[in-house]
């Protein structure tokens, strides 16, 4: 199966090490909401997934949130901050947004050029990072015209742990084949408050970048081994190469929240628990057809099923239940139980 796989495959990678990569970070702590909020939105330039060194942002090009057909500049609000990161403090941005209306809302950052001196290139890296609001979904897929943008096939604030992520990468609005992209997580906590990352990592980062590269189409997939906030940066994909005379490296970033199957968006503290292989077994044989179908139809929702929705629990089936209960830390039986099943039936509704 092509996602257990890729789940094996990237579940690998975080393992022991250092990685390398800068990451534009456009942070809010909630990715979806139920009712109006005020939201506080954080701007910060530096390595996520080792909890690194932090630099300097200098003040954005562009800024802006985009909700429907209406784009809205948020730049006039951004207000400069101190950042501190784990070894060293640097200059970033914060901003806060009233979110009212029911749907997608794209958060979009060009930031200004930074100079890498290490390796004596400047890096911009267009930025998006996705908000919903009342469940209703709108415009996460579509293109924005930037210069160059990762456009999600997942809505990218409902993406589920053991399942997969992907994007098509455009520069100006055609498909970026061949091109590098970076993977990481946020693998530490985030003191909205204090402006601050953690002093420590929630696991040991990789020895190298988790890299994949884009087919002949642009198009890219991920398995998403375990629940966060991952961030995806195509490298140099964007149409300026230079900037002030030296080499110019315009990426395309995208954030996407990560849950656990059955988790609220929100907490991401409810999990599944395992009922007896007898009960497990009864119910997963009373199943009618339709049901089965339902929970088929679940199961390719969450990119852990590609064969037809039949109502037949063949092999593909029962290796896709196997990945959500190893998923939740359960006995990997691939037989449905009622708790299993009211979990993922639920999602079809969304």
């Amino acid at each position: 199966m092509k996602t257990s796989i890729a789940l094996i495959a990237s579940a690998a990678t975080l393992s022991a090490g250092i990685a390398h990569a800068h990451f534009q970070l456009l942070y809010t702590p909630e990715a979806m909401l139920e009712s109006p909020a005020e939201i506080d939105l954080k701007l910060v330039f530096g390595h996520p997934m080792e909890n690194g060194y932090a630099m300097d942002m200098g003040e954005p090009v562009e800024f802006f949130v985009q909700f429907k057909d209406q784009k809205t500049d948020l730049k006039p609000t951004l207000e400069p901050i101190t950042w501190k990161g784990a070894d060293n403090d640097a200059k970033a941005f914060t901003t806060r947004y009233k979110v009212q209306r029911n749907g997608d809302y794209i958060f979009v950052l060009t930031p200004a050029p930074y100079y890498e001196e290490g390796e004596d290139i400047y890096i911009q890296q267009i930025t998006k990072s996705y908000l919903n609001k009342g469940a209703m979904p709108t415009n996460w897929n579509e293109p924005l015209g930037l210069p160059t943008e990762i456009v999600p096939l997942n809505k990218p604030y409902q993406v589920f742990a053991g399942g997969t992520f992907s994007g098509q990468l455009l520069s100006e609005g055609n498909p970026v084949p061949g091109a590098e992209c970076e993977i990481e997580y946020i693998n530490t906590d985030i003191d909205m408050t204090g402006n601050a990352f953690g002093k420590t990592t929630k696991s040991e980062a990789p020895a190298s970048a988790i890299v994949t590269i884009t087919d002949a189409n642009g198009f890219f997939t991920f398995g998403v081994p375990t629940p966060g906030v991952w961030g995806f940066a195509c490298l140099g994909s964007g149409p300026a190469k230079q900037h002030e005379g030296k080499e110019l490296s315009q990426d395309a970033v995208i954030w996407i929240n990560a849950s656990a199957l059955g988790a609220s968006s929100q907490t991401q503290t409810n999990r599944l628990s395992a009922a007896t292989p007898a009960d497990a077994r009864r119910f997963d044989q009373s199943l009618n057809e339709q049901q089965r179908r339902d929970v088929q139809e679940a199961l390719r929702r969450v990119g852990l099923y590609e064969s037809p929705v039949d109502g037949t629990f063949g092999p593909q089936t029962r290796e896709a239940l196997k990945t959500v209960q190893r998923v939740h830390g359960l006995p990997d039986t691939g037989l449905i139980d009622d708790a299993l099943f009211e979990t993922l039936v639920s999602l079809n509704g969304q």
